[in-house]
């Protein structure tokens, strides 16, 4: 809120004569001189704009009427007792008045409800005719009521009136200045600007002047807004929530007060004159609802939001089964699909779900364990639509977990799933495990079907595939066989892959990782196969889980084997290379040796004098086995050569083998 514009100017005028007396009025004039005084407005100061204010008041006031100047706020920060006479009531020194106001100094707080008290106390209103007039911008910063000061002064006075001046302030504020004018009998004016300001001084400082006659006593109304409702015009009275608003550019603004109504009283407010928005709620239903508070009058206001019907749902897991508890929300239908949130209606094993909804079409959502549904349903004008909502059948699986079977129960994390007859995940996850302690058990209510569940302890991770069957308790007790695998290789660094196999010959589980890790793993006992694999070296191990041994170490090390095909391939793709004759003194010589065998010719090189001897050896054994071949007769050579080709299939694999042999060697 905005501070006073004088912060706070308060002309506090005291007649001390009944209408008939002869006495002339008296006023005193309480000036804020707070730090907020030095807020601008059009450019302008708000010290300025009270100086000049007052000094137009002061040139044209009536020498007849003594004045008196009280100021706060002048003399220290953050202070709310620095209140000081500066001018004591009596003849106005014009001169005198307007230095004093003009040598102010803004610097403390804005303490309105000590101000008032301290005039009052010095002027004696107790035991005179009194009347106020305030001027402000804003609100007190010291007491939290101006407003209930106001009052208790009122209360304890004779004929006291207050007039107050409201200038430039929000609505909120408006209220609050209203209020103290209220309070006692006084009036209210709204000034936007100086020159409404000035022209609101006038007015008031003439009541002062004047002494009036007594007006006809007005009986004050203790509230001015009455507020029923109704689902008809004319029809019964309904339970209703009423919000009151304040109205900014023709919507509403600010929360300001509440009428709330019920089927035997309306709601009832006190509200400052204006223009208001009654914000009202019935069930599903909301309305808006503009209207005015005129001075001297109750305005009522009567709130008609449409028909209503009411529906009640039920739940079971069959049809005519028992009443189970269950979740339900109701929604709107738009377009044919689903709205707005209207209202709720959760059903128990003993009652029904019920809410009262307007005339229409709407969904219900539904939950009950792992169940999810959705059902239509129409709200008729005063009827009763029933609904019960059958789930299907259920089961109980109770879940706990312990490292070796007999054991002490762990704890225990983890999610069920639908599972396919394969007993694969088949949907999002229906119910979480949650064994905090190694007392826990996880208790779930599921649909009759298949599930797996992916459970966790420590670092060991498992899955169960269990069935629900309708009305049984399903107790699921995993145990966690801890199996240990590592690897020995030639590199420890190097990537080792795994993969292990159940009897069946089904794939458990696999993970590649480094030689130098060790594999962790949880399986149910039985018997495996692991298949490890670094670069081409593949190894297979069999073991056994659940007995005495859980660790398994597979050497990689040590691996004989066949080179591959493709490995084959590749060597005989690449050319020999040709190695150079090199003699070196501790070092053997090394010879070029060629085999000839019939048509065919080999050069080898790089072999040293021993292998050279026994290449020389070979070829001549060929040779030799060549030459017997073309001595003999036609029917012996025909033998012969039965006997050559067996012969030459014989050698021509020896020297396929010999090849390769010194092929590898000469490499």
């Amino acid at each position: 809120m905005k501070k006073i514009l004088l912060g706070f100017v308060l002309v506090f005028a005291t007649l001390f004569t009944s209408v008939w007396a002869e006495d002339n009025p008296r006023a005193v004039i309480i000036f804020d001189a707070s730090g907020s005084m030095w807020g601008q407005i059009n450019g302008k100061t708000k010290i300025e704009i009270g100086r000049d204010a007052l000094k137009n008041v002061v040139n044209e006031w009536n020498p007849s009427v003594e004045l008196g100047l009280t100021v706060y706020g002048h003399r220290t920060k953050g202070d709310c007792n620095d209140i000081e006479t500066v001018i004591p009531v009596g003849k106005v020194d014009k001169k005198k008045f307007l230095s004093t106001v003009m040598a102010i100094k803004p610097k403390g707080k804005t303490p309105i409800s000590r101000s008032l008290r301290k005039v009052a106390e010095e002027i004696k209103y107790t035991e005179e005719k009194a009347t106020i007039i305030l001027i402000s911008d804003g609100k007190e910063t010291c007491d939290p009521d101006p407003c209930g000061t106001a009052k208790e002064l009122e209360k304890n006075g004779i004929d006291f009136v207050t007039h107050v001046i409201g200038f430039n302030v929000d609505k909120k504020t408006d209220m609050q200045l209203e209020c103290i004018a209220d309070a006692t009998g006084g009036e209210y004016f709204s000034a936007k600007d100086a020159t409404a300001l000035n022209e609101a001084m006038k007015v008031i400082v003439k009541k002062v002047e004047v002494v009036e006659a007594p007006k006809p006593v007005v009986k004050k109304l203790k509230i001015n807004l009455e507020v029923t409702t109704s689902e008809t015009e004319g029809g019964k009275w309904v339970k209703a929530t009423n919000y009151v608003y304040t109205v900014e550019d023709g919507k509403a603004d600010s929360h300001i007060n509440s009428a709330h109504s019920n089927k035997k009283k309306a709601g009832t407010s006190k509200l400052p004159v204006g223009n208001y928005i009654l914000k009202s709620s019935y069930n599903a239903f909301k309305k808006e609802t503009p209207f005015e508070i005129k001075a001297g009058e109750i305005t009522k206001v009567n709130v008609v939001f449409g028909q209503t019907g009411t529906v009640e749902v039920s739940a079971s897991e069959k049809e005519g089964g028992k009443w189970v508890k269950a979740t339900n929300y109701v929604y709107t239908v738009e377009d044919g699909k689903v709205g707005e949130r209207a209202g709720n209606a959760h059903s128990r094993k003993k009652d029904s779900g019920k809410d009262i909804l307007p005339v229409g079409n709407y969904i219900l959502k539904s939950a009950y364990n792992a169940f999810k549904k959705e059902t239509p349903f129409e709200i008729k004008a005063g009827e009763i639509t029933k609904v019960n909502v059958v789930f299907g059948q259920t089961g109980t699986v109770e879940i706990s977990a312990s490292e070796t079977e007999g054991g002490k129960w762990v704890k225990l994390y983890g999610y069920i799933y639908p599972a396919d007859e394969d007993g694969k995940k088949d949907g999002g996850n229906v119910g979480q495990v949650n064994n905090r302690s190694s007392k826990d058990i996880t208790t779930h209510k599921l649909p009759v079907g298949k599930y797996i569940m992916e459970v966790k302890y420590n670092n060991f991770k498992k899955e169960v595939v269990f069935n629900v069957n309708a009305g049984e308790t399903n107790k699921i007790h995993v145990v966690f066989s801890q199996f240990t695998i590592e690897a020995k290789c030639l590199d420890m660094n190097a990537k080792i892959g795994y993969e292990i196999y159940a009897s069946s010959g089904r794939l458990v589980f696999d993970k590649e990782t480094r030689c130098s890790a060790v594999l962790e793993i949880t399986l149910d006992s039985g018997d495996y196969s692991v298949e490890a694999k670094v670069g081409n070296d593949i190894k297979t191990v069999k073991f056994t889980v659940g007995g005495d041994v859980s660790t398994l170490t597979i050497d990689m090390s040590n691996i004989k084997r066949e080179p591959t095909k493709e490995e084959l391939i590749k060597a005989d793709s690449q050319e020999t290379p040709t190695v150079e004759k090199v003699t070196h003194a501790t070092t053997p010589a090394e010879h070029t040796e060629k085999i000839t065998i019939g048509d065919k010719q080999i050069e080898i090189k790089g072999v040293s004098q021993k292998d050279a001897d026994k290449v020389k050896e070979l070829s001549a054994m060929l040779g030799a086995f060549g030459g017997m071949m073309q001595g003999t007769n036609p029917e012996e050579q025909k033998k012969q050569q039965e006997k050559q080709s067996t012969d030459n299939a014989k050698a021509d694999k020896e020297f396929d083998e010999m090849s390769k042999e010194l092929d590898m060697f000469t490499k």
